[in-house]
Formats: C-alpha cells, structure tokens, sequence
C-alpha cells in the first residue's frame, strides 16, 4: 500500500489548519513499484527491438519487393514476419537455416509471453519478468548475429567472383578490336613477301 506524508509541526501537531492538509499530502510509491515498472518496460522495449530485427532480416530477402508488399511486411505482426523469414530464406536456401529455424521457434515461443505481460500474476512476478527480458535479448542476438553473418558472407562472395566473372567475359568490342590489329600486322608482314615473289 501507498504511504502518506504529513507535514507536522511541533508536539505532533499540524502546523496548518485542516482544509490546507491536502496541499501537504503527497503519495510516496514503494521502490517495489518502480522496479517492476522497469522490468516492465524492458519486456517491452525487448520485444520491439525484436520485431525490428526480425523486420531488417526479411527485408534482405525481399529488397526488390514492391512498395505495396514493402508497406504489408512493415505493418505485419512479430508472427507473421517470423513466418516470412522462414519462407524467404529457405527460398534463397540460407546456409545457416537449421540455426535461423531454432532462433524462429524460441520467437514464436516469447510471443506468447507477450500477451502474459498484461496478467497481474506475470506482471507482478519480477523473477518471471527478468527471464523473459533476458530470453528477448538472447534470441534478439542469435537473429542479429545470423543477418549480419548473412550480409558479410554474400560481400565477401561478391568481392571474389566478381573479378573473375570479368577475366572470363571479356567485353567484346575489346576482343574485335584485338582481332582487327592482329589482321592488320599480318598484311603489313605479308606485303613485303608479296612484292619480291611479284
């Protein structure tokens, strides 16, 4: 319960007359409350940064994806993006899917856990609420780890095929102008041997 602060003069008596008490009352929350305001609000804090991340995984997926599309995945649920993640990665056969699946299941798993949020028995369990905080952020970590593995990973593949994809294809008209020097030293070479056998 809520205590209350009096001001009170000397010998215990109210150095103001009644009807100005109120204006020296002021509630005084027990310290409990504003820790359980703050495990409240890193639960929260944790599932959006979640659905963010989650949010930036699918859009390495679907990057050339149409406006429209672009706008329904940004206004689609933690769950619904967790299942598009899925499929678009499994579409562009992600290396690391069996790990992507794990971190995708414990997700699902803490949406549940959002909805307990707003139960007095959960909310007001500071154990419960400092696991799922912790769980939010190990599995907000897991996903970013595997996105920022993912961009590295598909860099570095750029960086290196890339230069012998233009060895291998030479340009064309780098090859037809060789060829075209090529013939022409052969005929200044030729004309000479063509004049003596004239």
């Amino acid at each position: 319960m809520s205590s209350h602060r009096i001001a009170i003069g000397y010998m215990g008596k109210p150095d103001a007359p009644p009807s100005a008490l109120a204006a020296h009352i002021s509630t005084m929350k027990p310290s409990s409350g504003y820790d359980r305001a703050a495990l409240l609000r890193d639960v929260i804090d944790g599932f959006v940064r979640l659905r963010n991340s989650v949010l930036r995984f699918v859009r390495l997926f679907t990057s050339d994806a149409s406006a429209a599309r672009a706008d329904e995945t940004s206004a689609a649920s933690l769950r619904g993006l967790l299942s598009l993640l899925a499929s678009e990665a499994q579409a562009a056969q992600f290396d690391r899917m069996r790990e992507l699946k794990r971190a995708i299941r414990d997700a699902r798993a803490l949406e549940k856990t959002r909805d307990a949020v707003f139960s007095e028995s959960f909310s007001n369990d500071p154990v419960a609420l400092q696991a799922a905080a912790a769980e939010l952020e190990r599995v907000d970590a897991l996903l970013v780890g595997l996105c920022v593995e993912h961009v590295l990973e598909r860099h570095l593949a750029t960086a290196i095929y890339a230069p012998r994809a233009d060895a291998v294809a030479e340009p064309r008209p780098r090859v037809a102008a060789r060829r075209s020097r090529r013939k022409l030293a052969d005929a200044r070479l030729a004309a000479p041997a063509r004049a003596q056998a004239g």
